[in-house]
């Protein structure tokens, strides 16, 4: 039976996760008991929030920022949470609490669009009696740090977000050093995380600690959350205006604050600029695609990875039954389909409905479909050819 003469794929969709955005005092000299901050030698600036505006607009993307909140904590509630900073309950952040703590907090409320922040930490590492140890919510060797110390911390997050007027609370957990751990089930950080209302975390699935195997190599799930793997960051952590050097073989691109930003606060706009004509060149338009935010990127990688495509002389079939087994809310009912070849004007869908469809500058027509409720699977049929 001969098949359709189209080409169609399920596009990787990429995102960028930027961790370690939120801290103002620069990064040296670090003490013994200090936080690692971003790497920068400068305080950090407004105008670094306006290049990750610039970035995401430039992309018609919605970046991921990985929040670290205790230098945003206007009313120092961290006082009664001693392992959140290495002031202990001497906690005093006056310093950062002025005009520019005001302008930044503009600046991400009005790109609510373009910016998405994500639960990163409060301090990023974990202090006792003021000695830091790594990190805030596990050990490098998976040791999960006491629930309630999680709770609080997880809470003052919360708190210090609403202080800001930088609610809803994230749905996206990026753990700080990578150092997580998965399958511990009710007794784990995943319980605690999902009565947050957290549905993703982003992660080094290699590096965490198992306390039972992964579903996937690249994706797992418990306690009503999804973990996906990011693999390592493509350069270090405290590389300021680092050169954009990376495949676009992965979903989520882990990228640092300080890697965007210039020790020119002035000339942080010459950076981003070399990021956004790297990203838009370096990847195939048929098979990849920029993420329009964290959770089309995951719900596109769960469906390239678990849907199957099935081909006849007719249509086109999206077997999506293997994606049942993800939890609930983890993925959403849309769908991007590239289709390059004989091109349709018309797409008959069966099981789902059209939200959008383009033909880009190389001939690729790009489909966006909501998938109907219980559908089990997609049928693709042309209906008419382009004149």
């Amino acid at each position: 039976m001969a098949s359709l003469p189209f080409e169609l794929t399920i596009p990787m969709a990429i995102q960028l996760a930027i961790e370690d955005v939120g801290w103002w005092e620069k990064s040296h000299p670090v003490g013994p008991g200090d936080p690692f901050r971003t790497g920068m030698h400068r305080r950090h600036h407004p105008l670094d929030y306006k290049a990750l505006v610039l970035l995401a607009r430039e992309l018609g993307m919605r970046p991921l920022i990985g929040f670290v909140a205790c230098e945003w904590d206007r009313e120092n509630i961290l006082k009664e949470i001693p392992s959140a900073t290495w002031m202990g309950r001497d906690w005093d952040n006056c310093r950062n609490v002025g005009p520019w703590l005001e302008e930044a907090a503009s600046i991400l409320n009005a790109s609510r669009n373009h910016l998405e922040i994500g639960l990163h930490a409060v301090g990023h590492e974990y202090w006792e009696s003021g000695r830091r140890s790594r990190t805030e919510f596990h050990t490098p060797n998976g040791q999960m740090r006491p629930a309630e110390d999680i709770r609080q911390h997880v809470e003052a997050f919360a708190t210090i977000l609403e202080q800001n007027d930088l609610g809803p609370f994230p749905t996206v957990f990026i753990p700080p050093g990578l150092n997580h751990a998965f399958g511990n089930g009710p007794d784990g950080i995943h319980a605690i995380l999902n009565r947050f209302g957290v549905r993703h975390v982003i992660t080094d699935l290699n590096k965490a600690w198992k306390h039972r195997p992964l579903q996937h190599l690249q994706m797992a799930w418990e306690e009503g959350v999804l973990l996906m793997e990011r693999g390592l960051a493509p350069m270090s952590w405290d590389i300021a205006a680092a050169r954009p050097q990376f495949g676009f073989n992965r979903p989520i691109i882990s990228l640092h604050w300080a890697n965007l930003l210039h020790e020119d606060v002035n000339r942080n706009e010459e950076v981003i600029r070399d990021w956004v004509a790297f990203m838009r060149s370096g990847y195939d338009r048929m098979e990849k695609m920029l993420a329009p935010d964290t959770a089309t990127s995951i719900s596109q990688f769960a469906y390239r990875t678990f849907g199957r495509v099935d081909r006849s002389d007719e249509a086109i079939i999206i077997n999506l039954r293997e994606l049942r087994k993800l939890p609930a809310g983890s993925v959403l009912p849309v769908i991007y389909i590239n289709v390059r070849g004989q091109q349709p004007t018309i797409w008959k869908i069966q099981g789902g409905r059209m939200v959008d469809c383009q033909m880009t500058d190389d001939d690729i027509q790009s489909l966006i479909i909501h998938i109907d409720q219980q559908s089990d699977r997609l049928r693709l049929i042309p209906v008419r050819d382009r004149p």
